[in-house]
Order: C-alpha cells, then sequence, then structure tokens
C-alpha cells in the first residue's frame, strides 16, 4: 500500500470538482418514466418541446448562407464586439422598429446564456445578488451558481392578468441586489412588462444606480394587441440597460448560436461598460464569423419565420382556451404571448404527481409548474411550439384524463386567458 491513495490521511485528499457544479444529476423519477416509456417503443406526445426544428421550423441552407457568406468568412478578422456589418444589421433591425441604436453599443455574444454569463461578470463580484423574477425558467439559477453569484427573487402576481409586485421589486432592490433582470415578455406566464411597470422599476433602478437586463427574446411574440405594453427597453436612456436578444427564439434558428447585448442609458456610464464588455468578449471570441457574415441577410427577412412560429403558438393558445372554457375541470392562466402557457389542473395531486399520471396514463409529456417556481398548486407548464396535431391531441388526451378522474377545481377559481 506505500505511496497509494488509501495511505494519505482522508483529509489531505484534494477536492476533484467544484462546489458550484454539486448538483443533483440523478434522474427525475418523471424522466425516468419518460425513458422506460420510450424503450418500450411508446408513443409520447411531447408538450414541452421548445426547440423549433423539432416543430417542423425548418430553414432551406441556402435561406440560410449565401455563397458569399462563405467567401467572407474564410479570412478570419475577429472584432471583440462582433463584425461591424453584423451589429450595423442589428441596429438596422431595431431601426425598423423605430428604435434608435448605435452599433458601436451592441456586443455580440453566441447565446443569450453567454451574454448572461458576461453581463454577470461584468456587473457583480463573487457572492453578489442578483434580482430575477417568480415565475421564471430554471436558466437563471445555473447560470448565477456558476459565475458565484445569488438570485433574489421577486414575484410576479396574477388575478386574472399577470403583473409585477413592485413590493416585491422594492424588496429585492433593498436587499443589496446589484442589477435586476426584466423578462419581457416573461417564460413561462407570457405577460409582457406594463409601461406603468417599466416607469416605476426603471425610476426605482435609477434611485438606487442598479443596471437592469432586459430579456427580450420572445419579444416578436406577442398574441395581443395591447397599448399598455411597454415597447423594447433598447431604447431607455435614463438608466443604465442591457437589452438581450438573438436569432434562436426570433428566427428559431438556435443552431446559427448568435445573440447580442444592446447598451443603453447615460452616455457615460454605456462607454465604461462597452470598454468592459469588449475586454470580456475578446477573452472568448465566441462568435461564429460565417454566422456574422450572414446576419444582415437573416434580419433582412424575419418576418416569414417569426410570423409562421407566431401563427403556430397563437393558434396553440387558442385552441387551448377554448378548450378550457368548455366545461373543462382544467384553468388557463392569460397569455400574452411567447412559447407557453400555464394550466391549473385539480389540487388533489401536485404538479409532479400530475405531470407522471398524464405521462403514464396519457402519454403526454409536460413540465411540472415547479420547474419554473409556480407558486399556485397543481400547474403544469406546456410549450405551444408544437405541430398543431400533436399540440391538439396531446391537450386532449390531458382534459380527457382529467374529465375521467371525476375531480373539480379547489380553492380559488382563476379567469381564464
Amino acid at each position: 500500500m506505500h505511496g497509494s491513495a488509501a495511505a494519505i490521511p482522508h483529509q489531505t485528499l484534494r477536492r476533484m470538482f467544484s462546489t458550484r457544479t454539486d448538483w443533483d444529476l440523478r434522474p427525475s423519477p418523471l424522466y425516468s418514466l419518460l425513458q422506460q416509456k420510450r424503450a418500450r417503443g411508446e408513443e409520447v406526445l411531447d408538450l414541452t418541446e421548445s426547440n423549433p426544428t423539432k416543430c417542423g421550423f425548418i430553414h432551406s441552407s441556402s435561406a440560410l448562407i449565401d455563397s458569399g457568406s462563405l467567401q467572407r468568412s474564410v479570412l478570419y478578422e475577429p472584432d471583440p464586439q462582433g463584425l461591424l456589418s453584423a451589429r450595423q444589421a442589428i441596429a438596422d433591425w431595431y431601426k425598423h422598429q423605430s428604435i434608435n441604436v448605435d452599433p458601436g453599443r451592441i456586443v455580440l455574444a453566441s447565446s443569450t446564456s453567454e451574454a448572461y454569463s458576461f453581463l454577470f461578470r461584468l456587473l457583480c463580484n463573487v457572492g453578489d445578488v442578483v434580482a430575477v423574477p417568480k415565475p421564471s425558467y430554471p436558466l437563471f439559477e445555473y447560470l448565477a451558481h456558476l459565475n458565484d453569484i445569488l438570485c433574489q427573487q421577486y414575484r410576479l402576481a396574477y388575478d386574472g392578468e399577470w403583473h409585477i409586485d413592485l413590493s416585491s421589486v422594492d424588496d429585492a432592490l433593498s436587499s443589496n441586489a446589484e442589477t435586476l433582470i426584466l423578462v419581457h415578455p416573461n417564460n413561462p406566464t407570457g405577460s409582457f412588462v406594463k409601461k406603468d411597470e417599466r416607469d416605476r422599476v426603471v425610476s426605482e433602478a435609477l434611485a438606487r444606480n442598479i443596471p437592469i437586463i432586459v430579456d427580450e427574446v420572445f419579444s416578436a411574440f406577442s398574441f395581443l394587441d395591447d397599448a399598455r405594453c411597454a415597447e423594447s427597453f433598447a431604447g431607455t436612456s435614463s438608466t443604465l440597460t442591457f437589452t438581450i436578444n438573438g436569432l434562436s427564439k426570433l428566427l428559431g434558428l438556435p443552431q446559427m448560436k448568435l445573440a447580442w447585448i444592446v447598451v443603453s442609458g447615460p452616455d457615460e456610464e454605456c462607454e465604461k461598460a462597452v470598454q468592459r464588455l469588449e475586454v470580456i468578449a475578446d477573452t472568448y471570441l465566441s462568435v461564429g464569423t460565417l454566422v456574422q457574415q450572414a446576419l444582415s441577410r437573416l434580419l433582412n427577412d424575419t418576418e416569414a419565420m417569426t410570423g409562421k412560429i407566431l401563427a403556430r403558438t397563437k393558434n396553440n393558445y387558442e385552441f387551448l382556451r377554448t378548450a378550457c372554457t368548455a366545461g373543462s375541470s382544467a384553468t388557463l392562466f392569460r397569455c400574452e404571448g411567447a412559447w407557453n402557457a400555464i394550466l391549473r389542473l385539480p389540487e388533489k395531486k401536485s404538479d409532479e404527481e400530475w405531470a407522471r399520471e398524464i405521462l403514464q396514463s396519457a402519454g403526454v409529456l409536460t413540465h411540472p409548474g415547479h420547474l419554473f417556481d409556480i407558486e399556485m398548486k397543481s400547474c403544469i407548464v406546456l410549450s405551444l411550439l408544437p405541430e398543431q396535431r400533436v399540440f391538439s391531441e396531446g391537450v386532449t388526451k390531458i382534459l380527457t384524463l382529467i374529465g375521467q378522474a371525476g375531480e373539480n377545481v379547489t380553492g380559488d377559481r382563476l379567469s381564464s386567458g
């Protein structure tokens, strides 16, 4: 045993992995059930799918990359912020929305996740706190931990429609938060930030000298023409603001790996932020040249693909809304846009129990609401992106299963969407 690890006192053994990756990686009961059903060859209708390329939204290769982009991409001349031609294409895209954006205040990243990491590195020290919405997608917790910071949640409240609980925002900002994240529209609630909410939040952030990060990846997917909804934050001038968007949702092109950060606000603060972001981006240079060269062409025709995706998600939401108003025991939360919808089921089962029962008995995969930190009991989250046949069949099976159970929603009845 001489010289072996067994001879070394236990306390002197070096830890192999960092604590920031100390996750529970065991499969959940729901995932284990899914794997069993697929191993047996059983059909599963997947109402969690959010990958547009798996939902029938396929671009032809010629529509994505032309020969000119291929030729120009042969020469590698990296710019830490991203090629000027790409940043100009983004500025032109905003100009079509009557928003003036300086290409010099745009920074490219390979994904919105990377954009968040850039911003967390820019704005936070180890152990700092960022204010994030609840409900929301679980990405924030993972990104925060990987960047050695913490999340402080503020609430989205529901009273027939979703709105920001501004008192909880005040609480979050008062707890030494270094930045505030808004998701506009939110995922999974599908609720847009309203103008009065924007004005209050911006005012509070300005008073505390706190920058704002605004995730607008679903902004093009609005089901309603609501004058109360705030426009893009990319035009914000009063306080330092970082607006995130990208090709993944806008054009249904997650595989193209391009997102961007628009820096807006007071000139001096913007200049300092861009200088620092340039160094951060220069450390990685992660965005491919080819997609940057093609960006002008891609953004020149966003309406075609965005329109197709919006039509799909809106039609699926309308089907779900109609189905839930026909004497169903399920209640649909009002949704203003984006790609998900929240359904509240009878409270006799938890959200996890309902998700497993729906998968086991109906062969339909859904998300239990706790994955998105939904406070209300017995909620499931459905993706609105699947093809209409899959979606309508899946929803019908869910509602049939609930009806056969002979149960009714207990507790507070929510207004349908």
